[in-house]
Parts: structure tokens; C-alpha cells; sequence
């Protein structure tokens, strides 16, 4: 992803997202975490669920918190039975710009 940039990002799960009671996705950058967390039916700002997707579009000013190099990325879910489950974590390539302004 570029910094100041709006990029979507899709997550896989292996079940349905009707499923989850609770999905946390968070981004970790040294000092810098920004979580999006779907709970009570209650969608996080720019997350979207699709069938067995979880779709992540971030805002420019979420993305210029970042520095040029690697975000970790990860999801963990509750499922309506009260099974927690956690995924791999993701290396997501973070490229700089040129200007920071936010357009």
C-alpha cells in the first residue's frame, strides 16, 4: 500500500462471516496500531463482510500513521458458539510519497 492513499484490502476466512460474533483486524507498525473491530452487528468504519470476506478499505489519513516499510496485519474472530480463532500474520509492504498532503 502507498501512505496517504485510500487501498481496500481483502481477507479470506475459512467460514462464513454470518458466523462471527466478533471480528478484530488490526495493523501494527512499531508504535503505531490501528484496529478495526465488527462487534453487536456493528460494522468499524470502511469494513465490509462478504460471505466468507472481510473487506478493509482504509482512509488516507489511517495510511499516512504508517512509515515507509512493513505493516502486520492480522484478523481474530468469535464465533457465535464462543470459539476464537486467529489468523497468520500479514507482512503488508507500506511505500512512501512524495507529498504527505491528505487530497
Amino acid at each position: 500500500m502507498y501512505r496517504v492513499t485510500t487501498p481496500t484490502h481483502t481477507f479470506k476466512l475459512p467460514i462464513d462471516t454470518s458466523d462471527c460474533a466478533e471480528i478484530q483486524l488490526v495493523y501494527k507498525q512499531g508504535n503505531v496500531t490501528l484496529e478495526k473491530h465488527y462487534e453487536n452487528g456493528t460494522l468499524p468504519s470502511g469494513m465490509t463482510l462478504d460471505e466468507e470476506q472481510v473487506i478493509q478499505l482504509l482512509t488516507q489519513e489511517e495510511t499516512k500513521r504508517f512509515k515507509a516499510g512493513f505493516v502486520s496485519a492480522q484478523i481474530r474472530v468469535l464465533t457465535n458458539s464462543g470459539k476464537s480463532y486467529a489468523s497468520q500474520m500479514f507482512n503488508v509492504g507500506v511505500n512512501d510519497v512524495l507529498n504527505e498532503e491528505i487530497l
